[in-house]
């Protein structure tokens, strides 16, 4: 045998990596939920379900109500960076994103080529769903920065922080005011668009596939360096307070959770809760940080004085929401639209050719068998 043909083609080897990759982050998130929790938590899975099992019907409802109620606010925010966008087809975005999302690592990439179908469905350019991505990724990181600052802040006006919470909410402030920094520069001057695309034009000059039609990177990069900053002076108000509603709706879920459950830690340890799980979600090893952001946040409660079984059940609880229940909603609505879509295909497509081929059918006469 040619030992041509023992070779397995490169798209293929790049496949089995990026499954194998998504097999490993899903079992390290199950096993930081199966070995991890209890441990951190300081109690068992039995005792864990036994406080979730307590929570009734009209407090589900209650939850889930929220839980829409924050999403529908964030449509606030996406619709505003998207002119012409309307809420409910920002809504469809937000959760058929976050369930493509959710289920995979680093899944935001698969997430917004899912994204892009449907805006470009609806008429949005490519560019302009790529602005569209770009301002909200940048509005949601600085959200997410924002809330240790102000956990920080009222944990000092409370009482003296802890150490770990103290040490969070700095470097998160920290980070946020230089984001914060480098993105008002980048929006305000058109020199760093310029040079990028310069160095890009060098890069592919002897390339003719990678070339831009019409016109140098150069030019394109200052082209979307005012096109995005044009987009935020206008919308700034409303991304702000989208983002603002949809923290704050997630963060008295994690209050309703933990209060269903029997627990009434104050509001100042529930908000600090809250903004570590805002850092730790951004650690995407696992499917939506799954078993980080858990376990921090179990962590936290534990120290602060919380029944360790309530603990760990109104996070699973929260969790749930929040990352769980983004799934088969957003799932059941993607195959809805993606069904429709095939619905619509099928009734446009020309019937007269199979018609004129059955007409011929039933014209054509009957030919005599072999055995006859």
């Amino acid at each position: 045998m040619d030992e041509a043909t023992l070779e397995v083609p490169p798209t293929r080897w790049a496949t089995v990596r990026r499954q194998s990759e998504a097999v490993l982050a899903v079992a390290l998130a199950a096993c930081l939920l199966a070995f991890g929790l209890p441990r951190v938590a300081g109690a068992s899975w039995h005792q864990i379900g036994t406080v979730l099992s307590t929570v009734t019907t009209p407090g589900t409802v209650l939850l889930a109500a929220v839980w829409l109620a924050g999403l529908w606010l964030h449509t606030i925010a996406l619709s505003a960076a998207l002119p012409g966008l309307n809420h409910r087809r920002a809504f469809f975005l937000n959760i058929t994103g976050s369930a493509v999302s959710n289920v995979l690592p680093l899944g935001g990439a698969v997430g917004s080529a899912v994204n892009l179908l449907s805006a470009r469905r609806w008429g949005f350019s490519t560019a302009e769903f790529l602005r569209w991505a770009l301002v909200t990724n940048i509005w949601d990181v600085l959200s997410r920065l924002a809330v240790p600052g102000i956990a920080l802040v009222w944990l000092v006006l409370d009482g003296s922080p802890s150490r770990a919470m103290r040490d969070a909410g700095l470097g998160a402030s920290g980070l946020l005011a230089g984001l914060m920094v480098f993105t008002i520069a980048a929006l305000r001057t058109e020199s760093w668009a310029r040079r990028a695309g310069q160095l890009a034009d060098r890069v592919t000059h002897r390339v003719d596939r990678l070339r831009p039609r019409g016109s140098s990177y150069a030019s394109t990069a200052v082209s979307a360096q005012r096109s995005v900053a044009e987009l935020i002076a206008g919308a700034c108000t409303r991304l702000t307070i989208g983002k603002a509603a949809y923290a704050a709706l997630q963060a008295v879920l994690l209050w309703l959770c933990l209060r269903l459950l029997g627990s009434q830690p104050p509001l100042v340890i529930v908000f600090a809760t809250f903004a570590a799980e805002r850092v730790l979600s951004l650690a995407v090893i696992s499917p939506a940080a799954t078993g980080i952001v858990e376990l921090g946040m179990t962590g936290f409660l534990v120290a602060s004085g919380v029944d360790q079984a309530t603990a760990a059940g109104g996070v699973l609880l929260y969790r749930i929401f929040v990352v769980g229940m983004e799934v088969p909603v957003g799932g059941l609505l993607l195959a809805w639209w993606f069904g429709r879509r095939l619905g619509l295909r099928t009734r446009r497509l020309p019937r007269g050719p199979a018609h004129a081929v059955a007409g011929t059918n039933r014209r054509r006469p009957r030919q005599p068998s072999a055995r006859s």
